[in-house]
């Protein structure tokens, strides 16, 4: 999990440093595409890592990119294998976000 969570945490740094907002107003479009395919793909294979853990917010997350894998013969867990770059296509339409974990409010 410390390995997954420093995904997670690169992957932030990830958006504070290319600014995609920034870049989209620029009409830069090629390169904001390029940085949320990279940013979905962190969220994949974050998403497999996490499945034995937390298998809800990994399907959370597999319905939010709008990612389904065949898991052939009866296998009901993925492999290390799944988690490589470049498992969604280019051009990969992602679904609406919404929040998986809700958030803690302290008084």
């Amino acid at each position: 999990m410390n390995t997954v969570m420093k995904v997670a945490y690169d992957a932030n740094r990830f958006i504070d440093e290319t600014t995609p907002w920034k870049i989209f107003k620029q009409k830069e479009t090629k390169r904001v595409a390029e940085i949320l395919y990279d940013l979905s793909e962190r969220l994949r294979i974050i998403a497999i890592l996490i499945s034995p853990v937390l298998p809800k917010a990994a399907h959370g997350i597999f319905d939010q990119l709008n990612w389904k894998m065949e898991l052939s013969g009866k296998e009901e867990r993925f492999s290390l294998k799944e988690a490589e770059w470049g498992g969604l296509p280019d051009g990969h339409v992602v679904g609406k976000p919404v929040p998986l974990f809700p958030r803690i409010e302290t008084e």
